[in-house]
């Protein structure tokens, strides 16, 4: 049987070994004059010992490749990453291009055998010293670790690292090395390559870049994305200028071209819209770059974020995803014939499987040129849209939602000990009203009294439980009732909150990958839904029935498109955002209108205010009717309360309990702003009815439920699709 790798290190004589290596770094560090023939007979030894524990190197030879993304049925959807299949030459570099990327990473790279351990000794006297973190790999070696290894800071990566370099140093010359890795690595800005890196940043060939644009390019390889010269100009133009004195060291600038390449300003072209690596021409830009994050989350493409999302960029996958390319269009041709005139607001839609978890759609609006994706990104207050997760909170801790509040406007509470003043819009409201009727109609006086007795914390543990991440809901806060977050929710989330409701309380976590393929058909990754129990089915099923009054006599009406459909309206402060979130059995979805640079009031829009009851419900209806046209309608799971075990029951009088009655309100109408985003008029009716009757309530013995999950597995504190950028003001 043949020794085990870590039987043949051992059997090594390390004796020998760790007295030759001292007297290496002796030689190196303390007698300048042997350190560059020291490096080079320091190298060779280290590599040569290396050498028969070298794992292949198969691929090496392959050209970076763009990862090419389908949907369902194999329709196209984009691709990641450039397709720039022939690399640019060595010989057509100017030598100050390579050499600035030398004097940046690597000085010696012609001296030593793919090990420098003069900058190995240098690094740890750095680190130790100076205490600065400073590396010492050489350019071999960070080919090793682009192809082969990762970025991962452990031990064993860099001993594989070093036999990887071993590997590529005996079979590939100088020159081949160095053409790979200024056609590999990364600059920034979804830039692998030096050919792009100079359209991108400078708008020329990399022939016709100076002196000190390619200083700048080389500083940035450190640090791609921190060395931002459009963000941080002053730390891009420190790092360059301390490339230039490298190079003029080496004898490689002199003191003329210095003086001039210090002088220079650090002048870049503007940033290219769209998301960076995805084409602002592709059918799904949003969805690609979703793509693309959830990419830097699998741990089989790599070690870490930055080096799975390099794999995917250059890798030349086949990622099959969940993406209906029907559907989008069918959201695409909703938004354009509600809100598809210059000037007009932006439309977010985003649909996902309930029980599943699979992203559907996922439509960040017309504009392809955004920088950052409104779908997934965009965390903007959800208002009344918010109102289902206190619902549930409320029936947790066994309250009927049956019992009556008085709903008159405005009304001063108690809530967390703190004087808490809630208006419903424009003062409408009055008499009693269940629960169920305050969320047919949005009534904020009645939630808000829920709020008191359920608590913040009851709301936040459901919220989150059923798919909302963690940071928007808090700390938890009583205002959550109505609406007002410290952080926003993203159309994502609301959808993936939504879907909970509608596969009777399983959440399932939102995912856009289904299977990842390499050149060669291999799978090397295959998702399995990860589902957890948010609500019991009851729970939902009741919630179901409540929801389905908003659209059926409430202010959801305009989303009808002739199938048993629940939704919720949703409209913040000054009409800044609006929102209409609903589901059939089997897909949930989220539309938001809004400005992606704010929130910015949207009251004259085509003649009229935006609310969660116009333009984001009648996109909803034009989507879904298309989306669903093949799919079977199928009722939805709904429940009667009297399912449920109440602490205290309804009485038979319909008056309101003692233990529910409502805190005493102020007399005098509050003259400071109103505590939650207060709806349009279409959200609040003038005379809102009494209870929704029990007798319209279906059991779920009538109805069927969807499909079950076939995996369980607890639902991680926040979720994996959040957004790998700044949050949009």
């Amino acid at each position: 049987m043949e020794p085990s790798l870590w039987s043949r290190i051992r059997s090594l004589p390390w004796g020998r070994i760790s007295l030759a290596s001292l007297g290496i770094i002796v030689l190196v560090g303390v007698v300048p004059p042997f350190r560059r023939a020291a490096a080079v007979v320091g190298s060779r030894a280290i590599l040569l010992a290396a050498s028969p524990f070298a794992p292949g190197i198969a691929g090496f030879d392959e050209l970076s490749k763009a990862s090419r993304v389908t949907g369902v049925g194999g329709a196209e959807v984009g691709f990641l990453g450039t397709e720039q299949r022939e690399p640019v030459p060595l010989d057509r570099l100017p030598s100050h291009v390579t050499r600035a990327v030398l004097a940046a990473e690597d000085r010696r790279f012609y001296d030593h055998s793919g090990v420098d351990p003069a900058a190995v000794f240098g690094a740890l006297r750095d680190n130790v010293l100076r205490q600065e973190s400073r590396g010492g790999s050489t350019i071999t070696q960070q080919l090793a670790k682009l192809n082969y290894t990762g970025s991962q800071r452990t031990y064993l990566r860099k001993l594989k690292e070093v036999m990887y370099a071993s590997k590529l140093e005996d079979r590939y010359s100088k020159d081949q090395l160095l053409e790979r890795y200024m056609n590999q690595v990364y600059f920034g800005e979804g830039a692998y390559g030096i050919g792009l890196a100079s359209q991108t940043f400078f708008g020329v060939p990399p022939e016709q870049l100076t002196p000190a644009q390619s200083a700048v390019l080389a500083g940035k390889i450190r640090a791609p994305n921190t060395l931002d010269p459009r963000k941080d100009p002053a730390a891009v133009r420190a790092r360059r200028d301390q490339v230039l004195r490298n190079m003029e060291r080496q004898g490689w600038l002199s003191d003329a071209e210095l003086s001039s390449a210090l002088a220079a300003p650090v002048e870049v072209v503007p940033r290219a819209p769209g998301l960076p690596g995805v084409a602002a021409t592709s059918r799904a830009p949003h969805f690609l770059a979703f793509v693309a994050r959830e990419a830097g989350g699998i741990g089989a493409l790599g070690n870490t974020p930055e080096s799975r999302t390099a794999r995917v960029f250059t890798g030349g996958y086949t990622i099959e995803s969940t993406l209906d390319m029907k559907a989008l269009e069918a959201a695409e041709a909703a938004v354009k014939q509600q809100l598809g005139d210059p000037g007009d607001p932006t439309t977010a839609i985003v649909s996902v499987e309930p029980g599943n978890g699979a992203v559907r759609v996922l439509f960040g609006g017309l504009d392809r040129k955004l920088e950052f994706d409104p779908a997934s990104q965009g965390r903007r207050q959800p208002g009344s849209s918010f109102k289902p997760y206190l619902y549930l909170a409320m029936l947790k801790a066994g309250i009927d939602p049956r019992i009556t509040y008085e709903s008159r406007s405005p009304q001063t509470l108690t809530c967390r000990g703190a004087p808490w003043q809630v208006r419903n819009y424009e003062g409408e409201g009055s008499g009693p009203s269940d629960v169920d009727n305050g969320m047919v109609h949005s009534i904020n006086t009645v939630f808000a009294q829920v709020m008191v007795k359920v608590g913040p914390q009851a709301m936040q543990d459901v919220a989150e439980n059923a798919g909302i991440a963690s940071e928007a809901v808090s700390p938890p806060e009583c205002a959550m009732a109505l609406g007002g977050l410290r952080q926003g929710v993203s159309p994502l989330e609301q959808a993936a909150g939504f879907a909970t409701f509608a596969a009777q309380g399983m959440y399932a976590e939102p995912y856009g990958i289904t299977r990842i393929k390499d050149r060669d058909g291999n799978v090397v990754y295959e998702h399995r839904p990860k589902t957890s129990r948010a609500v019991s089915a009851k729970e939902a099923g009741v919630l179901t029935g409540a929801l389905k009054g908003v659209v059926e006599s409430g202010t959801g009406t305009a989303a009808r498109f002739g199938r048993p459909l629940a939704g919720k309206t949703g409209t913040t402060d000054n009409y800044g955002n609006a929102w209409f979130i609903g589901y059939v059995p089997q897909m949930a979805t989220a539309v938001w209108v809004g400005r992606p640079e704010g929130d910015v009031p949207m009251r004259n829009v085509r003649g009229t205010s935006v609310t969660g009851g116009s333009f984001p419900a009648r996109i909803f209806s034009r989507y879904m009717s298309a989306a669903l046209a093949r799919v079977p309608v199928r009722e939805l799971t709904v429940v009667s309360p009297d399912e449920l075990s109440f602490k205290t029951p309804v009485p038979s009088t319909g008056a309101t309990p003692s233990s529910f009655a409502p805190p005493p309100e102020s007399s005098v109408p509050s003259t400071t702003p109103d505590v939650g985003p207060p709806p349009d008029g279409s959200e609040f009716p003038q005379n809102p009815t009494t209870s929704r009757p029990p007798a319209t309530v279906r059991p779920p013995a009538t109805t069927t439920p969807p499909p079950r999950p076939t995996t369980t597995a607890p639902r991680p504190v926040t979720t994996t699709t959040r957004p790998a950028v700044a949050n949009p003001p």
